[in-house]
């Protein structure tokens, strides 16, 4: 699962930026998790919640994160899918429209773990890719993604996997990375990125080498990496500290508990997710980039005493998480506010203390506190961060690493 993930936050900075080299700097600040990831994320749930694997529950464990995670970059149908089925279907409910895209394949890491036959883990991918993509590609390249992730857990060796994707499924996985790169192009097709994923897996030599050679095929590349990266972590069974760190971060607490539940079911249990969400936990330290709340999660956000929330994690505040146009201070919809931009440090410590004083009365909530005032209003984290001090004692209160 991680595998995966990882995969597609690599991928995210160069989907529309192709650098055809395995040389890159593996995260920047453009480093996103995707539609990838919540839709694995959805699939996932749906397996350790519904025993029947049915349509009913996977479409809404698919809406539930969708809701949680709208911006994150979903193809145009599935977009209509997901959020406007009225617009699109007559009967104005979802139905599947027969897309043979690769969603299908990005989102299907997690039945790979789950099941204790090949046989059960191509059928339930099978059932995982109708709801939406019941093209035979389509079916087809979730099919040979899980299958993949399951031979590749169960032992069999790289030249097994090929000869049983190749021979089942019917894709090419004879050519090489350097003969696909100077040619290929954007391709969300199956039947064009899941057979270059593969390969990418092939040619590997670890866990970081598969996403190098997947991203640098150019392409749709957060796609790729995450599907190479699924099955790479479960034949190497090892991804390096420093990378799941860095993802780590960027990660939802919610994203990393489902994850857990995974493994846990499959009776995998990586040293790597223990210790980070342990660490995470320990030292409460804010993701650098959030894009999505759990139902009890606060964004603590910097503002102004007007409440003109135009730009920064103000703008993102009230575009995402209920922040309230005119309201300058304390609690909106699923973020506080607290004001930066009306004079010194002095002026702002008060503000602090009320937020302080307002967690330790709310422990139901988990408040995640961004760098307030170290944006637009100019000031330095070494500035900023003795304000939150006490703050350090709250376990409902998580804070910018540079504060801790």
């Amino acid at each position: 699962m991680l595998g995966a993930i990882i995969g597609d936050i690599v991928g995210s900075s160069h989907e529309f930026n192709s650098i055809k080299t395995t040389k890159f700097n593996l995260f920047d600040k453009r480093s996103i998790y995707t539609d990838d990831s919540v839709m694995s994320m959805a699939v996932a749930e749906w397996l350790m919640d519904d025993q029947a694997h049915s349509h009913e529950v996977l479409e809404h464990k698919m809406v539930k994160y969708g809701s949680l995670n709208p911006d994150a970059g979903y193809g145009g149908m599935f977009f209509r899918w997901l959020f406007h089925p009225e617009r699109v279907f007559k009967s104005g409910k979802r139905e599947a429209y027969n897309s043979f895209g690769n969603g299908s394949a990005m989102r299907v890491s997690a039945v790979g773990w789950l099941f204790d036959t090949l046989e059960e883990t191509e059928r339930v991918a099978e059932i995982s890719a109708g709801i939406t993509h019941n093209h035979p590609e389509g079916i087809k390249g979730a099919q040979s993604t899980a299958a993949a992730i399951w031979l590749a857990r169960n032992g069999k060796s790289k030249q097994e996997i090929k000869d049983y994707i190749s021979v089942k499924y019917g894709y090419n996985l004879d050519r090489t990375c350097n003969q696909i790169r100077p040619n290929y192009d954007f391709d969300v097709t199956c039947q064009g990125s899941v057979p270059e994923s593969i390969i990418a897996f092939l040619e590997s030599s670890d866990y970081e080498s598969t996403i190098r050679l997947a991203v640098s095929l150019g392409g749709d590349s957060d796609t790729q990496a995450c599907i190479a990266g699924g099955i790479a972590e479960a034949f190497y069974k090892d991804i390096p500290a420093e990378i799941v760190s860095r993802a780590m971060r960027l990660l939802p607490s919610y994203f990393i508990a489902t994850m857990k539940r995974i493994y846990d079911a499959a009776n995998y249990h990586p040293k790597y997710i223990d210790m980070e969400q342990k660490e995470k936990q320990s030292e409460r330290c804010t993701p650098d980039f959030i894009r999505s709340l759990a139902p009890n999660e606060i964004f603590v956000f910097g503002s102004n005493l007007a409440g003109m929330h135009g730009g920064g994690a103000a703008r993102m505040a009230m575009d995402k998480f209920g922040a309230v146009w005119g309201q300058g201070v304390g609690l909106q919809g699923q973020s506080y506010a607290i004001p930066t931009m009306h004079g010194g440090v002095e002026t702002i410590k008060p503000y602090v203390d009320e937020f302080i004083e307002f967690a330790k009365q709310h422990p139901e909530y988990k408040f995640l506190v961004t760098r307030i005032g170290c944006g637009i209003a100019g000031f330095a984290d070494e500035e900023i961060a003795p304000l939150f001090k006490e703050a350090q004692q709250l376990e409902n209160v998580w804070l910018p690493e540079s504060f801790r």
